[in-house]
């Protein structure tokens, strides 16, 4: 059955909702109540079996014996949607909706002219000829249409359109939005810095959302060198990380931009003149999201990951010669599969460091002068440990924490001798030589940052984490604590930091004598905290004189952190283990289960949930709301254990603590089943779809976005091949099979059951998880819901992985706190209006410092005046 036009299924659908919302929302019995959703067709019914799925690749790999997914047919089978496990048939009812528009970047931007000449051949058109092989070169081998829609798209499409409609026809729903404007519509801070000859580079979010960079010389002249809004109108062309990186001198800016959310898009470089903003370099190419850095060496050189084949290498350019032959500075050979970062260190930028992570993390060091490279890890501890690891092992073979370029001694935290990690010191001449300096902690899970500070004897800033959060201690130079400095409860820590008047950060020289004596400002360690409750704020601490000289927020986003609170608990899961949780609430909150709440969870692949500040959990927190992240097996909060307690055949441990968690939270009063809801991403979508068809009674509201949902074929869709270390396949055992399709969210959809108000949400152009998962799922859903609850699919146009411009956020975060709401039976919102000005979060020192700056500028630039004439 071919779908009808959009506009008779709009006339159609329009009628659904006879039923008053509040009424709707306020059920929580299972009632015989029916939505009216698109026509969704089995795949069985009629002879048109797909055969190629996204990217062009056959979408049948069924029947594999292996997990080996490569198909070298050149005319693969029909895919009549029935497959046979072990002595098990299934029949995928829906498997057509796997045949989504080709997600390609390069296809998608084949204008009519291309496909006419058919230079790309993304698509296979129509069979070659005999005698013949090469239908790129010959225009009469294939009849090319104008790609317009097809019988997936128009299906999603309709089903958007319902789902607007009924948000639309949420009462405070244009409310809500405004709300989330005056929360994230305000002038931010990226990153700034000065320069004598340039003056200031300053790097800021404006209040439209697009970045932006701005000059100011030292006559106070301004002028924007970059602007994002001049690139592309919806935002998707733009700084890839959020920062810029200035020469030496300033006299350039490097960008990493990207092109499109998705994760085929591309990565390139661009290099700025900082005065004009105009390109002064080609930009450079093959670079990838796993390896977004750029290290200058001086003022016209800088050092850059690219990719090789996948691999990756760092290269480096000088923009005075503006030559295609980068010269290769570090070979793949030396390198992991993910670059973390890399940077400089010496007085004459002699060595460069390089992080990176193979999935474990490790460092190199390379003498530039001589061209030695150091491996700082223990090579018999990774051969026995880390020689062939799952993809998303967690460990670190080597963490940096300092280096001395004179003495070549080098700091960093290894657990070649205790998974908890130990810092360890080691010189560039003997690594084999390697003492012990900081030992594992007895009350920490883990040491995962330090920093070296060399006033006195020596202090080291550590970042522990513990149950899921952070805690920084301040030692001796043997790792002894001075003063624990954690600001509150339930946050995270990162960014450490450590100054020394006399030798500059980093080891770089400070010629300003003034800058050399002024002890209360100029010696000090610092560090980064915010939490679900408080942005980014920093906090100076001078170890020496023992006194906080410091604190100040970051991130001036209006929101009042002192209104809120946040507190770290444990409970029990199904099989005794405790499990932490950080839960988070306007103060003064009343615990008589009725307050709507969200319950977010991850659980998989090692990932660790953090706590920062997000706007979706702060829009959710003004509006009344409890926001509950649990810290589940099969992330890494708690070490490597913690991640293996929740794969493969221990994946149900993962759903066990959530369900866990939602006991909790009810029988403390925090909330109840008609006041939860569930949210969760990605592997962490997978979790929500399990929660709700394995306990759909206990959650109000379900959110799974851009989730994996069909287990049963997460291995045939797409470059999903090492997934396969964390889900396992249902080729691998009997044992396996079952245990994918006990959990699976699209096998244990039940006729007749009442699940939770849902929108399943994702993106037409999810390449990592691709949107079949979310379509079939929604497609299964729709059919067999056994209530009056709605059941939506919504899939944004040109999104990745999630959501990526500033508006598509604030279109996410709308829609999920009003559909929350409007489900639990919520009848109003607050306007928020009275929101602090950016003077009233910077406080009475910073604006004093900010004036006296200012009057510093302008006696310099009255001296430059004076000398101009």
């Amino acid at each position: 059955m071919k779908l009808k036009k959009l506009a008779v299924l709009m006339a159609v659908v329009s009628g659904a909702y006879a039923v008053p919302n509040m009424a709707f929302a306020q059920e929580s019995q299972a009632t015989t109540q029916k939505l009216v959703y698109p026509t969704t067709r089995i795949h069985q019914e009629q002879q048109d079996h797909f055969m190629f799925g996204e990217y062009g690749r056959p979408s049948n790999y069924v029947g594999s014996s292996s997990t080996s997914f490569s198909d070298t047919s050149d005319f693969p089978r029909p895919d009549d949607g029935i497959d046979q496990y072990f002595t098990e048939t299934v029949v995928d009812k829906y498997r057509w909706l796997e045949d989504i528009d080709p997600i390609n970047p390069e296809y998608a931007k084949e204008t009519s002219a291309d496909r006419e000449r058919n230079l790309i051949g993304t698509r296979l058109e129509n069979e070659v000829p005999d005698d013949q092989f090469d239908n790129r070169t010959t225009k009469a081998l294939q009849t090319v249409a104008e790609p317009t829609s097809s019988e997936v798209n128009d299906w999603v499409n309709a089903q958007n359109a319902v789902t607007n409609e009924y948000l639309n026809n949420i009462p405070y729903y244009d409310q809500i939005r405004k709300n989330i404007d005056s929360l994230m519509d305000r002038e931010h801070l990226i990153r700034r810095y000065k320069f004598d000859n340039i003056g200031e580079l300053y790097m800021y979010r404006g209040t439209d959302g697009f970045n932006r960079i701005r000059t100011t010389d030292p006559l106070g002249n301004q002028t924007i060198i970059y602007d994002e809004s001049l690139l592309s109108s919806d935002g998707r062309v733009g700084v890839a990380d959020g920062d810029m990186y200035p020469s030496e001198n300033g006299t350039y800016v490097a960008l990493i931009m990207r092109d499109g959310n998705a994760d085929s898009n591309k990565y390139f470089i661009r290099v700025l003149d900082s005065k004009t903003g105009q390109d002064v370099t080609t930009p450079i190419q093959n670079i990838s999201y796993s390896g977004l850095a750029i290290a200058w060496l001086d003022d016209t050189r800088f050092y850059f990951p690219t990719t090789n084949g996948g691999w990756p290498e760092v290269h480096m350019r000088d923009v005075s010669k503006n030559s295609f032959n980068d010269k290769i500075e570090v070979s793949r050979k030396h390198l992991a599969q993910w670059i973390e970062d890399i940077w400089l260190e010496g007085d004459d930028n002699r060595y460069l460091v390089i992080q990176h992570s193979s999935p474990v993390e490790n460092f190199y060091i390379k003498d530039l002068h001589t061209g030695k490279y150091y491996r700082i890890h223990n090579q018999k501890f990774f051969d026995k440990k880390y020689h062939n690891p799952d993809a998303f092992t967690h460990g670190f073979l080597a963490r940096y924490v300092h280096f001395d370029p004179k003495t070549l001694d080098v700091w960093f935290i290894s657990e070649e001798n205790n998974p908890k990690g130990e810092i360890i010191k080691s010189n560039l001449n003997n690594l084999k030589k390697r003492e012990v300096v900081v030992t594992a902690p007895t009350d920490y899970d883990e040491i995962l940052e330090a920093v070296w500070h060399n006033r006195g004897d020596g202090y080291f800033l550590i970042n522990y984490s513990k149950n899921g959060t952070h805690r920084v201690v301040v030692t001796d130079s043997r790792g002894n604590p001075l003063r624990d400095l954690t600001p509150a409860e339930g946050g995270n820590i990162d960014d450490l930091y450590s100054l020394v008047a006399s030798e500059g950060s980093h080891g770089q020289p400070v010629d300003d004598p003034l800058i050399v004596n002024d002890e209360n400002n100029q010696n000090y360690v610092s560090f980064r905290f915010y939490s679900t409750t408080t942005p980014r704020t920093i906090y100076k601490y001078n170890p020496v004189r023992d006194q906080m000289i410091d604190v100040r927020r970051r991130d001036l986003h209006p929101f009042v952190t002192e209104d809120y609170e946040s507190k770290e608990v444990m409970y029990t899961s199904k099989d005794g283990t405790q499990v932490p949780m950080v839960i988070s609430y306007k103060k003064g909150t009343v615990l008589d289960g009725k307050n709507p709440t969200v319950l977010y969870g991850y659980g998989g692949f090692s990932g660790i949930s953090d706590h920062a500040f997000r706007f979706d959990r702060a829009t959710w927190l003004e509006h009344g709301g409890i926001w509950a992240t649990a810290h589940l097996r099969g992330g890494a909060e708690l070490g490597e254990e913690w991640h293996k307690a929740g794969k493969r055949l221990d994946k149900m441990n993962v759903f066990d603590d959530f369900e866990a968690a939602a006991d909790y939270l009810i029988n403390q009063g925090y909330t109840s089943p008609d006041y939860l809801a569930i949210s969760g991403a990605s592997n962490g979508g997978l979790l929500v779809g399990a929660a709700m068809t394995l306990n759909p009674s206990k959650y109000r509201v379900a959110l799974p976005e851009v989730g994996v949902l069909d287990m049963l074929r997460h291995q045939d869709n797409y470059h999903t091949g090492y997934w396969v270390d964390e889900y396992g396949t249902p080729y691998d055992s009997i044992e396996m099979y079952e245990k994918l399709k006990s959990y699976s969210p699209y096998h244990n959809v039940k006729a007749g059951t009442c699940y939770p108000s849902t929108i399943v949400m994702t993106s037409k152009r999810d390449d990592r998880v691709t949107p079949s998962h979310s379509y079939k799922f929604a497609a299964e859903l729709q059919d067999k819901q056994g209530c009056g609850r709605p059941v939506f699919l919504y899939a944004a146009e040109k999104q990745g992985h999630g959501p990526g411009t500033w508006e598509d956020r604030k279109d996410n975060y709308q829609i999920v706190t009003a559909f929350r709401l409007h489900e639990m039976g919520i009848t109003s919102v607050p306007t928020i209006t009275n929101r602090p000005s950016e003077d009233e979060l910077k406080g009475a020192k910073r604006l004093e410092e900010e004036a006296k700056e200012h009057e510093e500028f302008l006696k310099n630039r009255q001296k430059l005046l004076e000398n101009q004439q």
